[in-house]
Parts: structure tokens; C-alpha cells; sequence
């Protein structure tokens, strides 16, 4: 049996790969009515004016262009379209949305996801059992709930049915 740490390293390295899978489902056209090309995760989005294709300019009030349909669209374009009568970088169309939600979509791209994602796997790297009952980044006892730093890159999943509490902050 691992130790604390190990154990929330791979608790946490889980977690990363399904934000990184569902990130990357997300940019991938060939799951989208008539296909297109894998993207990789490599997408980031913006909201649109569906008519003109004008970038909204959110986080500015009044909110009217909201009390419409808007658009979501990656902000590159795309050899395939997503589905007929929609440009290539055609993502979602709405009839109305909260301007905190919009703002909260759109910062959270597929192309943000996976650069958290590489990043935090890389702060695990760092932060591993060093075979000697510590934390190779740090030096914190290993198998006392973990290096702090685990434990805050944990934090976040709180809330899955795998967290171990003995390991929460």
C-alpha cells in the first residue's frame, strides 16, 4: 500500500486526465454533426453576434446583447464546418445567457484547460514521494495526508466520490 501522498498524487493525477478528456472533447470536431478535424484541446472561444459575427465585448453594461441569441465560436477557423449553415468555427448558439455565465464559458476554453492541466501535472512531478517517507518537492512527511501542495491541487475535487477527507486542507 502507497503512502498518503502517493496516494493523492494519483488521486489528483485522475482528475487531471478527465478535465484534460473532457477538454479535449470538447475542441473535437469529429464529435460534432458531419465532423472535422481533432483539435486537440487546442481551442479557445469567444461569444459573437450570430448575425454579423462581431465579437461581444462582455463584462461591459448594459447587458442587451445578451437579451438575445449570441453566439459561442472558437476564435480560429476550421476546414470543417460543425454542422450546415454554420461557419467553421461554429461552437454553440444560445437564446439567452447571465453575463457572469457567458464570461465563465468562454474564459474556460478547451485550449486553457489543458495548459492548467499540463502545468499542475507538472507541479505533481515535483511533488512526489522521494522514496524515503517525504515529499521530494518540499520535504513534508509523505504519509501525513500529503505535501500541502497536493493537498491544494486536490482541493478543487472535493466533491468526488474518491477524495479522501484524511487528506483534505
Amino acid at each position: 500500500m502507497g503512502t498518503a501522498l502517493s496516494d493523492l498524487v494519483e488521486f489528483v493525477r485522475a482528475r487531471l486526465a478527465e478535465d484534460e478528456s473532457t477538454a479535449r472533447w470538447a475542441a473535437d470536431y469529429r464529435s460534432r454533426p458531419n465532423g472535422g478535424r481533432d483539435l486537440s484541446g487546442d481551442e479557445r472561444w469567444q461569444w459573437v453576434d450570430p448575425g454579423s459575427g462581431a465579437r461581444l465585448r462582455l463584462g461591459r453594461r448594459p447587458m442587451d446583447h445578451l437579451q438575445r441569441p449570441v453566439s459561442m465560436r472558437s476564435t480560429g477557423t476550421y476546414p470543417w464546418q460543425s454542422r450546415p449553415g454554420f461557419g467553421p468555427h461554429h461552437v454553440l448558439d444560445v437564446p439567452f445567457v447571465k453575463e457572469g455565465t457567458a464570461l465563465h464559458i468562454a474564459r474556460h476554453s478547451p485550449a486553457r484547460v489543458v495548459a492548467e492541466v499540463r502545468a499542475k501535472r507538472l507541479l505533481l512531478d515535483m511533488h512526489r514521494p522521494d522514496g524515503r517517507g517525504a515529499c521530494a518537492g518540499c520535504g513534508e512527511p509523505a504519509a501525513a495526508g500529503g505535501c500541502t501542495t497536493v493537498r491544494l491541487l486536490a482541493a478543487p475535487y472535493a466533491d468526488h466520490p474518491a477524495y479522501q477527507r484524511a487528506c483534505a486542507i
